[in-house]
Order: C-alpha cells, then sequence, then structure tokens
C-alpha cells in the first residue's frame, strides 16, 4: 500500500493512497473490502471482473469530453445525466477518490454479476449506481 504518484483527494487535495487490485487500481481503504466481496462472490460461484476503478483528474476529462462532448460547458458544467452514458463532471466522480468500480461482467441487470451483487455488495460497503448496472460505489454514485 502507498501513495501513487500524483494521486490527490479531490476533497482534501491530500495525497491519496490507491493500490493495485486485479489489473485494476482502487482506493486503499477499501481493497481488503473488494478483495472479501470478489471472494465471497467466488465462492457462491460468481466471477467478479474489476473494469476501472481509480480514474485521476485528467482521465474523468478525457472521458467527459468523450461521453459528453468537447466544450467547456458539456465538460465542467452539464449534469452527467446529459452524457451516454451518465459521466459525472470532473472532481466530483467516485473514480477520482477510487472508491467506484465498474465490474467488467456485469453490462446489465440480468448478468450474475450484477444479481451477486444486487444481493451482497451492501455487506461489503458497496451500493449502485441506479442508471449503471456495472457501476458500484461507497456512496451508489
Amino acid at each position: 500500500a502507498g501513495t501513487t504518484p500524483g494521486a490527490i483527494d479531490i476533497d482534501t487535495g491530500a495525497p491519496l493512497a490507491i493500490c493495485p487490485i486485479q489489473s485494476a487500481l482502487t482506493n486503499c481503504e477499501v481493497v481488503d473490502e473488494t478483495n472479501a466481496m470478489i471472494a465471497a462472490a467466488a465462492a457462491d460461484g460468481t466471477t467478479l471482473t474489476i473494469g476501472n476503478s481509480y480514474r485521476d483528474p485528467q482521465q474523468q476529462i478525457d472521458l467527459r469530453r468523450q461521453n459528453c462532448g468537447t466544450s467547456h460547458e458539456a465538460i465542467y458544467e452539464w449534469p452527467s445525466s446529459s452524457c451516454s452514458p451518465p459521466t459525472a463532471r470532473p472532481g466530483t466522480s467516485q473514480h477520482e477518490k477510487g472508491l467506484a468500480i465498474d465490474f467488467a461482467s456485469c453490462s446489465d441487470r440480468t448478468t450474475a454479476c450484477w444479481k451477486w451483487l444486487n444481493d451482497n455488495a451492501d455487506r461489503f460497503g458497496f451500493y449502485p449506481f441506479p442508471v449503471e448496472a456495472w457501476h458500484w460505489s461507497t456512496t451508489g454514485n
């Protein structure tokens, strides 16, 4: 565990501790819970594959450009619902804190991944983002 060079907490400006998990990076504060959740799902016969978690601010800006448009307003002002798929404004994403996980195996609510998470993720401190089956975070945002 440690800090990733340049990883900064978007709320406090303090260095952010980011740790590897599967082929992604996430906030070190949730690694134990995330690993326990992945193991519990595996014990129940469900594979949870992390697509991504931590995203630095520039990656969030790039994603807004891709999903929302290239104007200043599209990137920084429009609500996430104006984007396809919905994408948080830079500085507001749980991904920028490493506290959101996009699961590669949860493309929709019919997948074994989503069904397992829907029934169990709250035990590990993760909650669904209502409009994206793959996005789970510590706040549901």
